[in-house]
C-alpha cells in the first residue's frame, strides 16, 4: 500500500513537471506577441491615438472579466471535481450553462456602455463605433475565456492557453501587418477592429475544440435551467474577477482623466514591461488551479500547503531575476524597440511599477489556492482594498507628481491588496509567505 502510494505521488509529481514545462513555454511564447501589438499600435498610432486605444482596450479588458472571468474560475473548480468523479453527464450541461450566463451579462455590458455613452461620461468622446468594438472584443475575449476554463478543467490547460495566448494575440498581429500596408486613418477604432477580430476567430475555435472533447459525455438534464445556480454560486468568484480587472485597470484609467492622452500610453507600455516580473507567478497560479481543487477535495491540506511554499520559492526567485533585467536594460530595450523619446517617459515610472509586482510577487500564489478551496471571500475584501487605496493614492499623487504619483500609487494599492490574502491564507489553510 505504501509503494502504491509512493508510486502514485511520483507520477502525479513528473505530470505536474510535464504540465508546467508545456504550460509555461506557451506563455512565455505569447510575451513577444503581446510586445509585438503594443510596439506596433504604438508606433502606427502615435501617443496621442494610442492612448485613446489603451483606454478604449481596457475598457474591453474590464468588460470581459465582469462578463466571464468569475465564471470561468467556478467553471475550471466545477469542471475538474466533476471529470474527477466521472460525473461526466454533467460537464456539459455546466459549460452550456456558463456559456448562456456569458451571453446575458455581454447583453448587459453592451445597455452600460450605451447609457455612458449617450451620457458622455467619458472625457475622451469616444465614438458609437468605439463602443461597439468595445462590446465585441469584451464578449470575444469571454467566450475565449469560457472555452479555456473547460478545457483547463478537463486537465487541457494547454489547449486553451493556445487559443487564449497564442491564436488570439497571432491572428491580431497578422490582420495589424496587412492593415498597416492598406491606405487607411490611424485610428484607434482602426486598431480595436484588428483586435476583436482576432479574438472573435480565437473564441469560434475554442468552443469548437470544447464541444468535440466532450460529445461523449451526455448529458444529465436542460442547460439552462442550471444558469440561476451558476449566478448564485460563482457569485464570489465574479465579484471578485470583477473587482480585480477594475483594479488592475484603475491606475491607467486614471491617469487618462488627470493627465493627457500621451500619458496613458507611456504608462500602459510601462505596465506591460512590469507583468514580467508577476508572469513566473502567474504560470505557477495555473498550473496550481485544478490540483489545488483535487487536493482540497481529499482534505489534503499538508500537500496544499507543501505545493504553495515551493512554487512560492521558485517564483519569487524567479521574479527578482527578471525585475533585475529589466532595471538593468529596460531603458535599453525600450529606446530600441520605441526610440529614445519613448524610453524617456516610460523608464522611470517602469521602475516604480517593477517594486508594486515585486510586492505582488512576494505573497507567491496565495490567490489561486484561496479560489479553488472556496475561499474567494478573502480575494473580494483584498481587491476592495486594493482599490479604494489605490484610487485614493492615484487622486492625491498624480496631481502633483504625474506618471512618477500613478507608480506610488500602484506600489500602495498592491501592498493594500496583497495583505487581506495573507491573512486569509493563514487562517483558512496554514499558508505563510516565505518573508514571514
Amino acid at each position: 500500500m505504501t509503494a502504491k502510494r509512493h508510486s502514485n505521488r511520483a507520477g502525479n509529481l513528473s505530470y505536474f513537471l510535464r504540465y508546467g514545462a508545456v504550460v509555461g513555454v506557451i506563455k512565455l511564447a505569447s510575451i513577444p506577441l503581446v510586445l509585438s501589438i503594443s510596439v506596433l499600435l504604438a508606433r502606427w498610432l502615435g501617443p496621442e491615438e494610442y492612448g485613446v486605444y489603451a483606454i478604449s482596450w481596457s475598457l474591453a479588458t474590464i468588460g470581459a472579466v465582469a462578463v466571464s472571468g468569475g465564471v470561468s474560475q467556478y467553471l475550471t473548480r466545477r469542471v475538474a471535481m466533476l471529470n474527477t468523479k466521472n460525473r461526466h453527464p454533467e460537464v456539459r450541461p455546466a459549460i452550456t450553462a456558463s456559456m448562456q450566463f456569458v451571453t446575458l451579462a455581454a447583453l448587459l455590458f453592451l445597455l452600460v456602455l450605451a447609457i455612458g455613452w449617450m451620457l458622455d461620461a467619458t472625457s475622451l468622446k469616444l465614438s458609437g463605433q468605439t463602443i461597439v468594438l468595445v462590446f465585441l472584443s469584451a464578449t470575444f475575449i469571454g467566450v475565449v475565456n469560457i472555452g479555456s476554463a473547460g478545457l483547463r478543467g478537463l486537465e487541457r490547460a494547454s489547449e486553451g492557453q493556445l487559443y487564449l495566448l497564442i491564436m488570439a494575440p497571432l491572428t491580431s498581429i497578422l490582420l495589424l501587418i496587412l492593415l498597416m500596408q492598406i491606405p487607411v486613418p490611424r485610428t484607434s477604432w482602426a486598431a480595436l477592429a484588428v483586435m476583436a477580430a482576432g479574438y472573435g476567430l480565437a473564441a469560434s475555435l475554442s468552443q469548437l475544440r470544447l464541444r468535440r472533447l466532450t460529445k461523449g459525455f451526455g448529458r444529465s438534464g436542460p442547460a439552462h435551467t442550471l444558469v440561476p445556480a451558476l449566478a448564485v454560486q460563482s457569485k464570489g468568484y465574479i465579484a471578485y474577477s470583477t473587482l480585480m480587472i477594475v483594479g488592475l485597470q484603475l491606475n491607467l484609467i486614471m491617469v487618462g482623466f488627470l493627465l493627457q492622452e500621451e500619458d496613458v500610453s507611456y504608462y500602459n507600455l510601462a505596465d506591460k514591461a512590469a507583468q514580467f516580473v508577476w508572469l513566473p507567478v502567474g504560470i505557477f497560479e495555473l498550473l496550481m488551479a485544478t490540483r489545488v481543487a483535487r487536493l482540497h477535495s481529499e482534505g489534503n491540506f499538508g500537500a496544499i500547503q507543501k505545493l504553495y511554499r515551493s512554487l512560492s520559492l521558485a517564483g519569487g526567485a524567479a521574479a527578482l531575476l527578471v525585475a533585475g533585467l529589466l532595471y538593468a536594460l529596460g531603458e535599453h530595450i525600450i529606446s530600441l524597440l520605441l526610440g529614445p523619446f519613448y524610453a524617456g517617459n516610460i523608464y522611470p515610472v517602469l521602475l516604480l511599477l517593477l517594486v508594486a509586482q515585486l510586492i505582488r510577487a512576494a505573497f507567491g500564489p496565495v490567490t489561486v489556492t484561496l479560489l479553488m478551496t472556496g475561499r474567494q471571500n478573502y480575494c473580494v475584501a483584498s481587491q476592495l482594498t486594493g482599490i479604494a487605496a489605490i484610487a485614493a493614492a492615484t487622486w492625491l499623487l498624480v496631481p502633483s507628481y504625474g506618471l512618477h504619483g500613478a507608480g506610488m500609487a500602484a506600489c500602495i494599492g498592491m501592498l493594500a491588496a496583497s495583505l487581506p490574502l495573507a491573512i486569509g491564507g493563514y487562517r483558512t489553510l496554514g499558508l505563510r509567505p516565505l518573508f514571514l
